[in-house]
């Protein structure tokens, strides 16, 4: 495959949601600018010589959207992602606009020639641009040579706030096959679309972010195949150090919340089963984890099973409950059996006497479709890993929390034991757990492993982390060489020094790859602007104009004062960030103002001596002083404090001044 370097120099929107004729340029050395028709390089704002492997030799541009809240940061990447997904698939946008897109010099492919390719269009056409005198691009007004060029691209779209792309209803299969759409609200759209879940909506997005996590920390602590790229130093500090189980109690009714109504005498019978099983000596030894587990696969599947006939309106709702009921009641009268051998006879009689009810009455292809062979065998295997993993006492590093049942502890640190040989002693066991607890999962919602003190930003970095190393490691080289990474505020609940390594960890992990890279990141945050050029800033503002009498948004784009890179942060805030009050807080700011404002009230009153009640002013000073004294105390900053203090110095001896003055006239009065 001929290596190129694809990558995305400039985007035009002449008018969308407020933003009007406006370039935005993506790269640092070579930018254009569009206007009236015409395409032009703006050389005044390029940097000469910069280096290529800046950011790393395989990343062609990292660019930061700052703006302020509603500025249009979101709306800019939806339009970009929208866009290239309809050009992907040959079809042309209806708004009117352009994207250039450059093709590097490193390889040569006679299908997509090296340079910088124009694609512009309107109302579902190619637009027509003039190149500026002395200018060298090409202009791509045929489908299926944009097709072509962007076959070997993928965009990938991450965000953990709940913001939503909203293209799924304006674009079709075809075009959205272009993007990954990692975003909060999609992944918990895709959770929740499973038949078997009864998870209410938080419970389902926080069970798929686990099953995200837990891959991560597998990842980092197991033995990975060579032919699987070496993991950054970056992913290897993983940021969360607790494990829980949380589960319904064994053997009690709590277990069965959300079985249908008419089903109690079906739960006291399960509950009866259980209670036989147990009582033998033969099962006394069962942990109580190993016990809590096999009760949410136990109850959760008849629950499942109950709940999936009450979707048949045209159904007998008695049909399958009487044969769970059949069931359970032969168990109860067998003789006390190893529970293993139980339940996994329970399960496999239930599926064949269901199978065939339903082949005779209404309809065996909706049972098998839902309740087939696999399923069963994914609860065989299930329980066979819990008997040996029992066995081999992994779960008794599981504690039971204090002074909380149902609830068990594992802390992270045991998966770095070894053994003699220096190898995990742990580590194959919850693996081979967690593998098989994943395919039962849907039938035992009673049961929810989660973190444990986590924090949401340790949750968030985790999440962000490994998105991207799953979406760039599931395409191979041969077929996708071209990956351009849209994040939107991934920073979002980050502290700040964990702030300040993002772009650092992107770029590493980016690296890892065998494929060219582009980012484009929204954010709010200066420290993240701090590692970056100017060029490589776009700044959104909102501004206000007015539009035949009524007030219009306008989103302009404006540039750094000056280079952000390696500056202060208080420099960013301040030039950078549209702080028009300042940037400090506003509580302070305003206590602060109120004694400003009283200081400067006291000087003109007093210097101005019009229908001025001395005595007045001066009671007012005295009792506000201690306010005074405190707030100036509090601040510690030196130029502000400095600045307070003298004015409050000043006022104080111009009112020791008025007070003596008040003494003697009474004096003399007096006299």
């Amino acid at each position: 495959m001929n290596r190129q370097k694809k990558f995305l120099l400039c985007m035009y929107v002449d008018n969308f949601c407020g933003i009007k004729e406006e370039s935005f340029n993506f790269y640092i050395e070579r930018r254009y600018a569009i206007e009236k028709g015409e395409i032009r390089r703006k050389s005044d704002e390029e940097i000469e010589n910069f280096p290529n492997d800046f950011w790393e030799k395989n990343i062609s541009a990292v660019t930061l959207l700052i703006g302020e809240n509603g500025a249009g940061k979101t709306t800019l990447m939806r339009l970009l992602i929208k866009w290239l997904c309809q050009l992907s698939a040959g079809h042309i946008p209806q708004e009117k606009g352009a994207l250039i897109i450059s093709v590097d010099e490193e390889a040569g492919n006679d299908d997509c020639k090296n340079g910088d390719k124009l694609i512009a269009f309107d109302k579902g056409s190619f637009w027509e641009i003039k190149n500026h005198k002395g200018e060298e691009i090409v202009c791509i007004a045929n489908t299926g040579e944009i097709k072509e060029l962007l076959k070997d691209i993928r965009l990938a779209y991450y965000t953990d706030t709940m913001t939503d792309l909203e293209l799924s209803d304006i674009l079709t299969k075809e075009e959205l096959a272009f993007l990954q759409d990692d975003s909060l609200l999609t992944r918990l759209s895709n959770s929740i679309k499973s038949s078997y879940t009864v998870d209410s909506i938080k419970d389902c997005i926080k069970r798929e972010d686990f099953v995200r996590q837990m891959k991560l920390f597998l990842d980092i602590q197991e033995e990975r195949d060579d032919n699987m790229p070496k993991l950054p130093d970056c992913l290897y500090k993983f940021p969360i150090r607790h494990m829980k189980l949380t589960a319904k109690e064994a053997g009690s009714e709590t277990g069965f919340e959300g079985i249908p109504d008419g089903n109690s005498s079906l739960v006291g019978e399960a509950i009866d089963l259980w209670k036989k099983v147990f009582d033998s000596d033969m099962n006394h030894s069962l942990s109580g984890i190993a016990r809590a587990l096999l009760w949410g696969l136990f109850s959760g599947t008849i629950i499942s099973m109950l709940q999936w006939e009450r979707t048949f309106s045209n159904v007998k709702k008695s049909a399958l409950t009487e044969k769970v009921r059949d069931s359970l009641r032969a168990y109860i009268r067998n003789g006390n059996f190893k529970w293993d051998t139980v339940f996994k006879h329970f399960f496999t009689n239930l599926f064949n006497d269901c199978e065939k009810v339903f082949n005779s009455t209404w309809g065996y292809g909706e049972f098998q479709a839902k309740w087939n062979r696999q399923v069963e065998g994914n609860i065989n295997s299930f329980l066979d890993v819990l008997k040996n993993i029992e066995q081999d006492k992994f779960l008794e590093k599981w504690m039971l929390s204090e002074n909380t049942q149902n609830i068990w502890e594992f802390k992270l640190e045991h998966f770095n034991e070894k053994d003699k040989n220096g190898r995990s002693i742990w580590i194959p066991d919850w693996v081979k757990l967690w593998k098989h607890y994943q395919t039962v999962a849907h039938l035992m919602p009673g049961c929810r492993f989660d973190w444990k003190y986590a924090s949401s930003g340790g949750k968030n970095k985790s999440n962000l982390y490994i998105n991207l190393f799953n979406i760039v490691n599931q395409y191979s080289d041969d077929e996708i060489n071209q990956l351009w990474v849209l994040l939107d505020e991934p920073d979002n609940t980050f502290h700040p020094d964990w702030e300040r390594r993002i772009i650092k960890n992107l770029l590493e992990i980016c690296s890892t790859f065998n494929k060219n890279f582009q980012l484009v990141i929204s954010t709010h945050s200066p420290i993240m602007l701090s590692d970056v050029p100017k060029p490589a800033a776009i700044l959104l503002k909102t501004a206000e104009a007015l539009k035949n009498e009524d007030k219009t948004e306008i989103k302009q784009q404006i540039y750094p004062k000056a280079s952000p890179f390696g500056q202060q942060i208080y420099t960013l805030f301040n030039d950078d960030f549209f702080m028009r009050d300042g940037i400090v807080g506003k509580f302070a700011d305003m206590k602060i103002g109120e004694v400003y404002k009283e200081f400067y009230e006291i000087e003109k009153s007093l210097s101005e001596r019009k229908n001025i009640q001395e005595e007045e002013v001066l009671k007012a000073f005295e009792h506000n002083k201690r306010k005074y004294e405190c707030i100036i105390n509090l601040i510690e900053e030196p130029l502000l404090h400095g600045h307070l203090s003298r004015s409050y110095r000043l006022c104080k001896r111009i009112m020791n001044g008025r007070q003596k003055n008040i003494l003697r006239k009474e004096g003399v009065s007096n006299d």
